[in-house]
């Protein structure tokens, strides 16, 4: 009896040690349980970070890439592409450069220099990253980027290869990026592949700082040619700016906004965008003013001056007098043309000046065409820089055919030669 009442006891105690031993092990496996559980959230909310991140970059790209496609439309409206490098106080007049009286001289056309401001080619910056095999993987993963599609897909669906404007081809190694055919592998553990698709994204935001740079200064260079153009010409180039600002104002009108000062520390991307726009804003406010601005020739072809500006002896009386323009020398019949778009003010026989027309081109700009053969304008006609105005002639007070051409400010007679060389350094820009 004694001996079956051990064995029990034996048997209740050994049963309990293992039930201990079990709920041990099994509060072991839980507790493992719980830690992978843990990390797994840990990992996954890094990956959603850094996904997230990946999508605020490539909306940041995407901004950066409509400014800069903005900033190329800009410089490229016009048709023109070349602006003469003319430095400040370099001579255009040749002396004997025609069979012509004493002290004949002739204007000759400067060299341009290639300054081209046609949009930069696209390059490859949109694709989405191939997921295979039906394996699970974070929203966000279909992040457009910059480069080929995964090595051995070479079809291409509509939408997977996007352009950024970033004004600089993308080079062919570059293409061939070993950081999109890791981050397009899905055999590859997903933080190494969000880290592929970041260095992705650099190369892509490193392309754009090179296309604005490449934007920034041929703008650069044109304004400077253009506002140089305008100072030989006498013309303060903020008049005509603040014209053009006052042209947009019904678009700038209905706008507002707190100030939120610029950051100082902001990247050299948006330091080079802001010169990049205000080098832009120049150019175009200048361009919109060379219609109406006298900066053509009258005549084609190099211009032989036979008078100049100023004070001079008469050539039928013999006394000092003031020319109140220059005398160009051509032959008989040769188109006259407006330097500038304008209003004809008058057009017929005008005294000494014979038969002249005198055309208004608005802000007290006024050029007058004199001596001509005939007339090919009428008053109150809207004329265009280039258009015949008439024929160079002999009429009124002239020893023979030439153009005699004048500029007034306001009414007063100023040196056309300025005008005329400033012509020349743009070298055909204003058409």
């Amino acid at each position: 009896m004694i001996f079956r009442d051990d064995l029990v006891a034996n048997l209740v105690e050994r049963q309990t040690q293992m039930q201990y031993a079990y709920e041990d092990r099994l509060a072991a496996a839980r507790l493992r349980l719980d830690q992978v559980t843990s990390r797994q959230f840990i990992d996954q909310d890094t990956v959603e970070g850094k996904v997230q991140n990946l999508v605020i970059r490539q909306a940041m790209l995407e901004t950066r890439a409509a400014v800069v496609a903005q900033l190329v439309e800009h410089t490229a409206r016009d048709p023109v592409a070349t602006v003469a490098s003319a430095r400040p106080g370099e001579s255009v007049v040749k002396k004997g450069a025609a069979p012509a009286a004493a002290g004949a001289t002739t204007l000759s056309a400067v060299p341009a220099s290639g300054l081209g401001l046609a949009p930069p080619p696209k390059i490859s910056a949109e694709e989405q990253i191939e997921q295979v095999g039906g394996k699970p993987h974070p929203e966000g993963m279909d992040l457009r980027l910059g480069h080929e599609s995964e090595p051995g897909k070479n079809a291409q669906r509509p939408g997977q290869n996007e352009a950024y404007e970033t004004g600089t081809p993308m080079p062919a190694s570059s293409r061939k990026s070993s950081a999109l055919t890791e981050a397009a592998d899905p055999a590859l553990p997903m933080p190494t592949r969000l880290a592929s698709l970041a260095v992705s994204l650099d190369r892509v935001e490193k392309e754009q700082a090179a296309g604005l740079s490449n934007i920034v200064k041929p703008a650069l260079d044109a304004a400077v040619k253009l506002r140089r153009a305008f100072d030989v010409a006498g013309l303060p180039v903020e008049k005509y700016l603040g014209k053009n600002k006052a042209r947009a104002g019904a678009t700038t009108t209905a706008v507002g906004g707190p100030f939120v000062p610029a950051d100082p520390r902001g990247g050299s991307f948006e330091r080079d965008l802001a010169t990049a726009q205000t080098a832009v804003a120049t150019l175009d406010g200048l361009r919109r003013a060379l219609p109406s601005v006298p900066l053509r020739k009258p005549l084609n072809g190099e211009l032989q001056m036979t008078s100049t500006f100023g004070y001079r002896t008469d050539p039928f009386l013999g006394r000092p007098a003031l020319h109140s323009g220059v005398d160009l020398r051509e032959e008989y019949g040769t188109p006259a043309r407006a330097t500038a778009a304008g209003v004809v003010l008058s057009a017929g026989p005008t005294g000494g000046y014979g038969n002249m027309v005198e055309i208004d081109h608005g802000g007290g700009l006024t050029t007058r065409y004199a001596h001509l053969s005939s007339i090919a304008v009428s008053p109150g006609q809207q004329v265009s820089p280039g258009a015949t105005v008439g024929r160079v002639g002999s009429t009124g007070r002239s020893t023979g055919p030439h153009l005699h051409y004048e500029v007034r400010i306001d009414g007063e007679a100023v040196d056309p030669a300025r005008f005329l060389r400033a012509a020349t350094a743009l070298n055909g820009m204003a058409q």
